[in-house]
Order: C-alpha cells, then sequence, then structure tokens
C-alpha cells in the first residue's frame, strides 16, 4: 500500500511539473528508471537527504575540477583532458527533486548580414537528485521567415563559415568568438558536438547537455550563431527553441 501511495505521488509531481514548466515555454519530462531508498520519516518528520558529512565542495581553477564529499558511498568519475573528478555522493530519498530555469528568453541578433557573423548568448541551469542525472534535449526550427528557412549546421559540429548559411549553438567557452562559457557547478557537461570550442551545431532533437548522476546546480552558456549567405532572400527571421530537461530517476 505504501508502495502505491507513494507512484501515485510520484505520477502526480510528475503531472504537476510538465504544467509548470509548459506554461514557462519549457517542459520537463521525469523518468523513473528505479527508486533509491535511504531516507528516514516518522508521522512528524521526513529526512529526503541525509549524509554522514565531514567535508566537500566543488574546488576548481583553470584545468582542475572536484566537486565531492565524505558520505556513506562513493561513486567516482575520474577523466581528463583536464581532469574532472567525482567522488562521492549522499544517500538519497526516492523523492524526485528537479530544478530548470533559463535566465533568458529573448534573443535578439540583429541585421544579418553575409559579410558578418551574428551572436548570441544566454544561460540556463539545472539539477537533480536522479540516481542516473539528465539529459537537455534542443527542438525547434532554425531561424526562418514566412517562406525561407536558413539552414542548420547539423548534428556534425563546424566551424564559422561567414558567406554560407548557418544556424548554431555551443556550450563552452570559444575565442572566434570570444564568447560563451565551460558548465559550471555540478557536474553537468556539454554533449558531443555540442563541446566543441569554435564550433557549432544544429540538429532538432539533439541531447546538448547531460549529467552522469546526481548533481548540484550547473550553469550552461549556450551560445548561437548565424550566417547568411548573399542570395538568402531579405525578410525578417525568427525562431523559437524548447528545451527538454530529462532527470531520470
Amino acid at each position: 500500500m505504501q508502495k502505491r501511495k507513494k507512484s501515485k505521488q510520484i505520477k502526480k509531481l510528475q503531472k504537476d511539473l510538465r504544467v509548470v514548466i509548459k506554461l514557462l515555454v519549457l517542459a520537463v519530462v521525469i523518468t523513473l528508471a528505479h527508486q533509491s531508498i535511504a531516507g528516514m520519516s516518522s508521522d512528524n518528520y521526513q529526512i529526503w537527504i541525509d549524509t554522514f558529512d565531514a567535508g566537500g565542495g566543488l574546488t576548481n581553477s583553470t584545468g582542475f575540477k572536484v566537486d565531492s564529499n565524505l558520505s556513506e558511498f562513493t561513486a567516482g568519475r575520474s577523466e581528463s583532458a583536464n581532469f574532472g573528478q567525482r567522488t562521492a555522493f549522499s544517500g538519497i530519498e526516492g523523492e524526485p527533486t528537479v530544478g530548470f530555469s533559463v535566465q533568458s528568453v529573448n534573443l535578439d541578433f540583429g541585421e544579418l548580414s553575409p559579410k558578418i557573423t551574428r551572436y548570441a548568448t544566454h544561460i540556463f541551469s539545472a539539477y537533480t537528485n536522479a540516481k542516473e542525472g539528465y539529459t537537455i534535449k534542443v527542438y525547434g526550427q532554425s531561424l526562418h521567415s514566412a517562406d525561407y528557412t536558413i539552414e542548420p549546421i547539423g548534428t556534425t559540429a563546424a566551424s564559422i563559415s561567414i558567406g554560407a548559411e548557418q544556424f548554431g549553438l555551443n556550450l563552452v567557452r570559444n575565442t572566434l568568438p570570444a564568447l560563451g562559457a565551460n558548465p559550471s557547478g555540478g557536474i553537468g557537461l556539454a554533449a558531443p558536438n555540442y563541446n566543441q570550442v569554435n564550433k557549432f551545431a544544429f540538429h532538432e532533437g539533439d541531447t546538448i547537455a547531460y549529467a552522469e548522476s546526481y548533481s548540484y546546480q550547473t550553469n550552461f552558456t549556450v551560445t548561437a550563431i548565424v550566417n547568411i549567405a548573399d542570395d538568402t532572400p531579405a525578410g525578417a527571421y525568427e525562431t523559437v527553441l524548447t528545451y527538454e530537461f530529462i532527470p531520470i530517476f
């Protein structure tokens, strides 16, 4: 009976999250693969997250980053180049906890020209206690007018090509242009093809960011670029992009 009741509560939470996020022109889907039970409760209280904690936190520099704590069990992920490490996380109660926000929803590229690349940036943030982490996907068209669509770069990342039609994104710090930032906080990462410096991609339905396990808040900076050709028709171009945040419990 208790498991059925919890299942009904989680399904209700799923529904509520979808409604709230859709009002913000975003979408959240919670995929419940399984739940880990490690919390404590009584008639008067419930602890969702508990830890035998002696320290930890985020430490970073130009080429080094550690996001760790001293807790009940270890779940290491180590990697290079420039090194990243996750050493431990606390026990998590099976109650879903997620967060996803976009700081700016209006991007203005100004007047497009075949002689110059136009850029725009914005930031979104994500966190979850889902054991399997999360993925973030992007949906929508390239910039388009009433009767013409600028060619998107596609799934494979490519360098900027002035004079050719391009629309693309990445989620890292670039030098040409000197815009964007690498993901910061938590263990969230930019996805392949969206994690290449000075290269951009865009294909509807692509995963652009992810985390492999529980994660504190990660801030992602999206750099969007657009180029047009000499024969690109004149007109007012626009598009609407939707991010789908999918925590995996």
